[in-house]
């Protein structure tokens, strides 16, 4: 009776737990709108010691196809690279336009206020987002992106992707997350974004008060916005190509950073409860699908019971089937290669990476996410 009982939780939570998984969350893009009338876009660039990435960069930006007209706004902080040296390349350019924060700004995080003196600095109605690491893989990037803001919609999120020099799971943890957050978006309200690539309305970021009541954070910029201006039903999600952007492979230190800084951001944004509780959902089951097994194998060596003995190995295999096979057809609506066989290894890490990640934010002095030092 006993090894009934085990063989028959072993199959439930090798069936189950793939069936929990992100992975079976839907997916819904959104077609462009031929109809809706186009405006003209502001892009806003903040940069700091991004020399080479301007050198790199810049060139894709202003040379966008886009017939309502456009201008990129670059917002500069002090630098010691060189970055106004590069800058001043390409001033003869009419679609530039350049701006600097004060160096007696302080208290205040320099990156969100740097966005929101871009945003006040534009001229145009609609905004985009994104930053200079990053680079549109085609001309018609803003045409695309444009296309997402149709009636009723007030935001739109387009796709951004780490290069192909970056590690590998580097990208699928952006994957993972893209993956939660696109389906948020598309069928309730959206969360945040992990992707450097967001249009919206010029007068509803100035009339929200932009970042007010969270400048004192380091970062979070992007997850800010989405989780202030998101609105159910208001949100387009694009797949589109043309609308990708490819940011350049970050260091260790930044990505450690970025990681951590997200772990202070989320205990400010709305909605966490909600969009927390399908991961840690996700997150029970799988690692029970992986102990569970294991413990009953070596109960079944202990009591020499054959049944159970076949049955722990099984299970694993089933599972790790059953969640490779639904992953593999997921990631393919995600602009992101990662070979199916590789996402249980790679989810087994970022298991391990979240609780590290957690042990280093809570042993790290919170001084260090505000700019309110003591």
């Amino acid at each position: 009776m006993t090894d009934i009982i085990i063989i028959s939780v072993l199959a439930f939570i090798a069936i189950v737990s793939p069936l929990l998984s992100i992975y079976m969350r839907r997916q819904r893009f959104n077609a462009p709108d031929e109809e809706h009338a186009k405006k003209p876009v502001s892009v806003i660039l903040c940069v700091q010691d991004n020399a080479q990435d301007i050198e790199n960069n810049m060139s894709a930006f202003l040379e966008q196809e886009y017939e309502p007209g456009y201008e990129v706004i670059v917002v500069c902080a002090k630098s010691d690279d060189g970055t106004e040296d590069v800058l001043k390349r390409f001033a003869g350019n009419p679609r530039l336009y350049t701006t600097f924060i004060p160096d007696s700004s302080r208290y205040i995080s320099r990156r969100k206020l740097a966005m929101t003196l871009g945003v006040k600095a534009a001229h145009n109605p609609w905004i985009l987002f994104t930053d200079i690491t990053c680079h549109p893989t085609s001309s018609l990037w803003i045409k695309t992106m444009t296309e997402r803001m149709s009636e009723g919609k007030n935001m739109v999120i387009g796709p951004t992707v780490y290069d192909d020099e970056s590690p590998l799971f580097y990208r699928f943890q952006r994957l993972h997350d893209d993956i939660n957050l696109a389906h948020e978006a598309a069928f309730s309200t959206a969360y945040r974004s992990e992707c450097n690539n967001i249009l919206m309305l010029r007068d509803e970021f100035l009339e929200g008060r932009g970042f007010e009541g969270n400048l004192k954070y380091m970062r979070g910029e992007y997850d800010f916005i989405v989780n202030k201006y998101a609105v159910k039903g208001g949100t387009a999600i694009t797949d589109a190509e043309e609308a990708l952007l490819v940011e350049a492979e970050p260091t260790r230190k930044m990505w450690r950073n970025h990681r951590l800084y997200y772990m202070e951001t989320r205990r400010h944004l709305s909605r966490k409860i909600r969009h927390r509780l399908p991961l840690v959902i996700d997150g029970v089951f799988f690692i029970l699908s992986l102990l569970m097994p294991i413990v009953a194998l070596a109960y079944g060596l202990l009591t020499n019971s054959m049944p159970v003995i076949i049955a722990a190995p099984a299970a694993l295999l089933l599972t790790i089937i059953i969640r490779t096979v639904i992953a593999g057809r997921r990631i393919k609506q995600f602009m992101c290669q990662i070979p199916a066989w590789k996402i249980v290894p790679l989810e087994i890490r970022l298991l391990w990476h979240k609780f590290h990640y957690w042990i280093a934010y809570h042993r790290a002095d919170k001084y260090d996410f505000i700019t309110h030092k003591i």
